[in-house]
């Protein structure tokens, strides 16, 4: 593991350097992501503004939950959403081949392809929203509940990281997933930038037990934002960074059988 990352570092600062040589797209695109982001905070403000609440959770509130989810979304993004998440076209494209005639592990191999600095404006934004939403809800983090905090991170990382790698791996049985990852992941899990009080409760359970993407932000905020009601919700919170091992262990063994399954493009 440290081997990895010290490649993996080593992969970023050659990526930067290459960066270098056309600074002005490189900006423009963080700036894209940037303001993108910033827009969303902004009509979050502007609608609770308008409605006072969104079922008890002020905008200070809402920052933190959809911080949660966009902060882990973008650092997996970095990762493997350029290269994982997009397997189909590598597969259709014969790309995957040329990874396994190499030592490293595919996985790591995807890994170190390509460095998603269009999701550092994403970064940026987040924390400086969260930054200011948890100065104004909490103040100063107790060492017990920044480190909770960390744990939800990553967690969500864990999560986000798992539900790419999870939607890509579909493609070795269909070739194609992005439409899949588009409904389920996407769609069903931006409902959760929203508190879910506020939903039926069959969409809390969906959202809960069938996808676990309320464990990336809803749960977690609830503690951190001391708005659990229960002690099943209290649970549910603690169990994020679980929920999230165990999710992106599952992922990858997925991704593994679909991996022996591959025989090659021109099959």
């Amino acid at each position: 593991m440290r081997e990895f990352f010290s490649t993996y570092w080593l992969y970023i600062k050659t990526f930067f350097k290459s960066r270098a040589e056309y600074r002005v797209g490189f900006f423009l695109g963080l700036f894209s992501n940037f303001y993108g982001y910033f827009i969303t905070y902004a009509t979050f403000w502007v609608l609770v503004s308008s409605l006072g609440h969104i079922g008890g959770w002020d905008f200070s509130d809402l920052s933190i939950l959809y911080g949660l989810s966009l902060l882990t979304y973008a650092i997996s993004g970095t990762l493997i959403w350029y290269t994982v998440y997009h397997l189909g076209g590598i597969i259709t494209g014969g790309g995957l081949d040329m990874y396994l005639t190499r030592p490293l592990g595919v996985l790591r191999q995807m890994i170190f392809q390509r460095f998603g600095d269009t999701f550092i404006g994403q970064i940026i934004v987040t924390i400086i929203f969260l930054s200011m939403a948890i100065i104004n809800k909490i103040g100063t983090l107790t060492p017990a509940l920044f480190a909770y905090f960390l744990l939800c991170i990553i967690g969500g990382v864990l999560i986000q990281a798992g539900a790419m790698i999870l939607i890509g791996s579909i493609s070795f049985w269909t070739k194609r997933s992005a439409e899949i990852g588009e409904l389920f992941y996407y769609e069903i899990r931006d409902l959760t930038q929203y508190p879910l009080s506020i939903f039926p409760r069959w969409i809390q359970l969906v959202l809960t037990y069938v996808f676990p993407w309320a464990f990336i932000n809803y749960y977690p905020a609830l503690i951190i934002l001391n708005k659990t009601q229960t002690v099943y919700d209290f649970i549910l919170g603690l169990l994020s960074p679980v929920i999230g091992i165990l999710f992106l262990s599952v992922s990858l063994f997925v991704f593994n059988r679909g991996l022996r399954k591959y025989s090659g493009a021109g099959n």
